[in-house]
């Protein structure tokens, strides 16, 4: 019996093994369609960080938005340990602070939470301190040179003078910003130039010599330098000017007695040619030449302004025995004529050796010409033959 029971309870436990061992499968081994695909995953990875940074942008935006800015700790509390604390900001330097609101000082202009010198200002007030430079220093350039005008000037009249100026009307600033920038202006003035005080308490300002040196006329610095260099520049001026007069006449002699060298032998060529040409032509043409015809002939335009030129050719024709001067009429006119002396002149026989080796050149030539010419008609009956 027991036998029989055993085996009916082992038959039902080996026939319910079957499904519960295709349980366990399906539980160890899900589904294919269960995890996403490589795809889907991607897709699923890119719109949660879609979100996650709109999430934060979002957040970062509204917090900017709704962040109130630390107020700035008071001024008259910031010499204390206990003023700085973390739920203010300490008042920065040219800076007043008043119930947790910043305002700058005259000069400065707020910049974020800090306080910068305004630019403006500060050009206006160079601009003033330049002005001021210049008026006084060639007020005391001029003293300089001439003794004249003020060496000190006060204060107030500089002002007076400046407030009409068309620098302070094109600076448009308002009176206490404008008296603002005159003290930054008197400031640097003070530094810049010389200051004293008279018996009656008001300042005066001087320009220092050294800076007015600058502004000194190029007309005073030369005229200064010349007084001061007298003794050595008046000297040394006159030594050069006569050295360069002497040297300027010397050099005008020489060229004078080169010039009238080459026109006396100008003169005597001219004269012996016409002679010779004259005597060739059997009287035909006259053997005297006019002497101011000559002149003119012969000298430039500008040498005819200068009589000591001519004056000196007419001396050494004058000394030469082979010219003879003699006065003639001249269509109605008395000329002074000068005339060659071809007898017995000893450079005639050099010019008739001239023209005579010229003929023979000519008739050289004409012979060898017609050689050749006697040589090429012989040469043509042969030609023929052949």
């Amino acid at each position: 019996m027991s036998s029989t029971r055993s085996g009916r309870h082992r038959r039902p436990s080996s026939s319910s093994s079957v499904p519960s061992n295709s349980l366990l499968k399906s539980i160890k081994e899900p589904p294919h369609n269960f995890f996403p695909s490589k795809d889907e995953f991607l897709r699923l990875v890119a719109v949660l960080a879609i979100a996650s940074s709109v999430a934060v942008g979002c957040n970062i935006f509204f917090t900017l938005i709704n962040r109130q800015p630390k107020p700035f700790c008071d001024s008259h509390n910031s010499h204390s340990p206990d003023s700085i604390s973390d739920f203010c900001e300490p008042c920065p330097s040219n800076g007043e602070c008043n119930q947790g609101k910043l305002e700058c000082v005259r000069g400065y202009r707020k910049h974020g939470k800090l306080c910068v010198e305004d630019g403006d200002i500060n050009e206006t007030a160079k601009k003033l301190l330049k002005w001021i430079e210049i008026h006084l220093c060639e007020a005391q350039a001029q003293f300089l040179c001439d003794g004249l005008g003020a060496v000190w000037v006060r204060e107030d009249d500089i002002w007076k003078e400046l407030d009409g100026h068309d620098l302070v009307q094109n600076v448009g600033l308002d009176n206490g910003t404008f008296m603002y920038t005159k003290q930054r202006a008197m400031d640097a003035v003070g530094r810049l130039l010389e200051t004293r005080t008279d018996p009656h308490g008001i300042k005066e300002l001087k320009c220092p010599d050294p800076l007015a040196e600058h502004y000194k006329p190029v007309a005073c610095c030369i005229r200064q330098w010349l007084s001061e260099h007298a003794l050595i520049f008046f000297p040394v001026s006159t030594l050069l000017i006569g050295c360069t007069v002497l040297f300027w006449k010397v050099r005008q002699r020489q060229y004078i007695s080169s010039r009238v060298e080459e026109l006396y032998h100008q003169v005597c060529e001219i004269l012996e040619d016409n002679a010779l040409l004259s005597k060739r032509e059997n009287g035909e043409c006259e053997p005297w030449v006019v002497a101011s015809r000559l002149r003119d002939h012969l000298l430039l335009p500008r040498e005819r302004k200068n009589p000591v030129l001519w004056k000196k050719v007419e001396e050494l024709v004058q000394e030469d025995s082979r010219v003879d001067r003699y006065p003639k009429l001249v269509k109605g006119e008395s000329k002074v004529v000068w005339e060659w002396q071809v007898e017995g002149s000893l450079s005639s026989s050099k010019v008739r050796k001239k023209v005579e080796a010229n003929k023979l050149k000519s008739t050289e030539g004409i012979s060898i010409n017609s050689d050749q010419l006697h040589r090429t008609l012989k040469a043509e009956p042969k030609a023929l033959i052949f």
